[in-house]
């Protein structure tokens, strides 16, 4: 079977493939569902599914679609690990958990947030304490509240966004931006004030399936950074961490540390990754993003900006909605085959790297 067809155009079929595969491989799952109806009507929910030994203490956790529309890469990575049967290389005392649409409102729906436009990778935060603000995001907030949609409207926020760049430099753009905030519910990559369903539901799962572990490596399946095809490693544990050491070890080059402005991100608190330590406090926990290039930067950006609109001033079923959905799609999901070729190979490789490295613990 092609490494294509591992891979699905929505949610409803990479659902009904991925349990598929499970139950090819006699892989039982495990489902969380959500209370809200997907795009087309269909139920959704969170599938988790154990594969190897039940008494294994080192684990490979393999997620996808924390940002749903991101589901349509991550979920063809999962189905690829049964089918092409990964699964039968897991070292001696070592399994997987395979946590399917993390996030499965925003998988059907094709929108990177959740149904609360909550960004789920800002969301795991500590909601007693005082959120920190994002002061560059206070400045351009106003930028993305416009009643309409058009050319002359999208021209005028890439200028207030150009200008606010020239003067602050594209450093402080891009973490006004993207680092998160908690402020605006309307806004953009907006972190919520609370747990989110999934961030609820990751508090159940990880406990549930790993409670004895001893050693997790957590890869969290994403695209959207990064030139196209190219799959960058982004591991948030601190410069000089042992995390941080061992993912270098163990994945070479291509991890980054947003910490130490090695990456194209910046540095983001509450992503679902580092849930897992803590979560998880007695176990090694070594996580990372693999991140998958798809269009430019402001591409992607302009495909955000136009989604956020219409669930706020527009009507997704319509013409200009469908539209845009599509523009979403596109720039999460090149569906090329020259795209998939670059990236799922890659995917594999690591994988392979995460189970060598737990073997090696």
């Amino acid at each position: 079977m092609s490494h294509h067809d591992h891979f699905s155009p929505d949610y409803s079929t990479a659902r009904a493939k991925f349990r598929a595969a499970c139950a090819a491989e006699n892989v039982e799952v495990t489902s969380w569902q959500h209370p809200l109806k997907g795009f087309h009507g269909e139920e959704l929910a969170t599938d988790a599914a154990w594969v190897g030994p039940r008494d294994a203490r080192k684990m490979l956790v393999l997620c996808s679609g924390t940002h749903g529309v991101e589901g349509l890469y991550g979920s063809g990575v999962q189905v690829g690990f049964l089918r092409d049967r990964l699964h039968r290389e897991l070292p001696s005392g070592t399994a997987a958990l395979l946590v399917h649409a993390t996030n499965p409102w925003g998988f059907s729906w094709l929108r990177r947030v959740n149904e609360d436009n909550i960004d789920v990778n800002r969301n795991f935060r500590d909601f007693h304490a005082k959120l920190p603000p994002n002061r560059g995001y206070l400045e351009i907030a106003p930028f993305f509240e416009p009643r309409e949609w058009n050319d002359r409207v999208r021209a005028e926020l890439n200028k207030q966004l150009r200008d606010y760049g020239a003067a602050n430099g594209m450093a402080a753009l891009h973490a006004a931006i993207g680092a998160g905030q908690h402020t605006h519910p309307n806004g953009v990559f907006y972190g919520g004030t609370g747990p989110s369903w999934s961030n609820r539901t990751v508090h159940e799962i990880v406990p549930h399936f790993l409670d004895a572990a001893e050693a997790v490596c957590v890869l969290d399946l994403h695209t959207g950074l990064g030139p196209f095809g190219y799959s960058e490693m982004i591991c948030r544990h601190p410069p000089g961490s042992e995390a941080l050491k061992l993912a270098r070890q163990w994945f070479g080059k291509a991890v980054t540390s947003p910490q130490a402005g090695e990456s194209e991100s910046p540095v983001i608190e509450g992503n679902l990754r580092m849930a897992f330590p803590h979560i998880l406090p007695e176990a090694t926990v070594i996580a990372s993003a693999i991140e998958v290039g798809t269009q430019s930067a402001t591409e992607v950006n302009a495909a955000l900006f136009a989604d956020n609109w219409l669930h706020l001033h527009g009507e997704p079923r319509s013409a200009q909605g469908d539209e845009i959905r599509k523009q979403v799609r596109d720039a999460f999901y090149p569906d090329s085959g020259d795209w998939r070729d670059l990236c799922y190979p890659r995917a594999v490789e690591i994988q392979r790297a995460a189970l060598a490295g737990l073997a090696a613990l």
